[in-house]
Parts: structure tokens; sequence; C-alpha cells
């Protein structure tokens, strides 16, 4: 009988570890899909990022290009006309969040990798907040305080027969000889060089640490799978 018992003990715990060992093997096959998602989103947005940077480069030219040309007083050329009609634009980036977000929803520890976890977590959680609480705020709050109701009276918009839309728009000065002198508006162009300045910074901050999150998570995807 006690033999009887101890087979019967001996079965159990042999079942209860082939089972421990099918949940580890699940978790382990869902943490690699779940990295792999994770991955694909980070790179979606390390590219919406870049973008971004292209944007707000090309805007801030424009904005020098205008402030030559009204310091200097140069004669007005309608090739000014695609910058004065979106020399207040902002880049607004788009991030892919939602492997990070099915991730949350089932527990962020199911990345074994600590260290990992917190990077993940910090990129997603920090890093993409201050992008979308700071940067783009103040855009959207300057444009509609200031920028827009001042843009409004000086130009009007017009759109060529080639224009398509996603384009840089495109706007006449209603009177060039006043915007001149116009010191309100080029201290509107300087502080815009500045927002500028900052948002291509932090999206270029951006831009290498998700470069180096791409390639961690890589790593570790070769650690889970050998």
């Amino acid at each position: 009988a006690i033999g009887e018992i101890i087979l019967v003990v001996i079965g159990i715990l042999i079942a209860l570890q082939i089972n421990n060992w099918n949940d580890n093997r699940k978790l382990k096959v869902y943490e690699i899909t779940i990295l792999e998602e994770i991955r694909e989103n980070l790179l979606e947005s390390k590219k919406e990022v870049s973008l971004a940077i292209e944007d707000d480069k090309r805007w801030q030219a424009c904005i020098f290009k205008i402030l030559d040309f009204l310091d200097k007083r140069k004669d007005y050329n309608p090739s000014l006309d695609q910058c004065l009609g979106s020399y207040y634009w902002s880049s607004t980036v788009q991030f892919s969040s939602s492997a990070y977000e099915e991730l949350k929803a089932k527990g962020i520890e199911i990345i074994s990798n600590k260290k990992l976890r917190r990077e993940v977590t910090a990129m997603y959680d920090l890093r993409f907040d201050i992008i979308e609480s700071e940067v783009e705020v103040w855009d959207s709050q300057l444009l509609s305080s200031a920028i827009y109701p001042l843009h409004t009276r000086l130009f009007r918009k017009y759109f060529p027969d080639t224009w398509s839309v996603f384009e840089d728009e495109y706007a006449k000065p209603t009177n060039y000889k006043n915007l001149l002198d116009n010191d309100e508006f080029k201290n509107l162009l300087s502080e815009l060089i500045s927002l500028r300045n900052y948002s291509i910074v932090i999206n270029e901050l951006l831009e290498k640490d998700l470069e180096n999150l791409i390639k961690d998570i890589e790593n570790e995807l070769i650690k889970l799978k050998t």
C-alpha cells in the first residue's frame, strides 16, 4: 500500500512538473511574440520621429529664410510664398503602442529581463509622453493663442494648381512693405526658431534611444530563441 501511495505521489509530482514546464514554455513563446511586436512598433515610431525631424528642419529653414528677407529688407519674391504658408507648422509624431498596451494588460513582468523591462516602460511611459505632453502641447497653445491670429492678419492663403493635400501650404503677404517693419512678427519667428530647435533636439535624442532599445530587444530575442 505504501508503495502505491508513493507511486501516486510521484505521478502527481511529475504531472505538476510537466504542467509547470508547459506553462513556462507558453510564457516564453508569448514573451518572444510580444517582444517581436514591440520591436515592430518601435521601428514604426522611429520612422515617425525621423520624419518629424526632417519636417521641423524644413520649416525652421523657412523661418530663417523669411527673417533673412525681412532683416535685409529684400524685395518681395514669390519664392517666399511656400515658407509664408507653412512657417508655423510643427511636427506631430504618431507613436505605435498597441503591443505595449497589450503587454501592460497581461502584465509587464512577462518581460523576464528586468533591465529591458525598465527600458521599455521608460520609453513608452516617459519618453513618448514628453513629446506628446510638452512639445506638441506648446506648439498647439502657441498656434492658437499667438501665431494664427497674427498670421491671418498678415497673410492670405492660396493653393497653386500643382498643390495637393498634405503638402506645405502657400500664402502671400497682404502688405509686404509693412511686414518689413513688423517687429511683432519677427519676434514671433524668433520664438518659433527656438521651439523648433527644442523639438529637433528632443526628437534626435529619442531617435537614438529608440535605435538602442530596438537593438536591446533584438539581442534579448536571440537569447530567448536559443
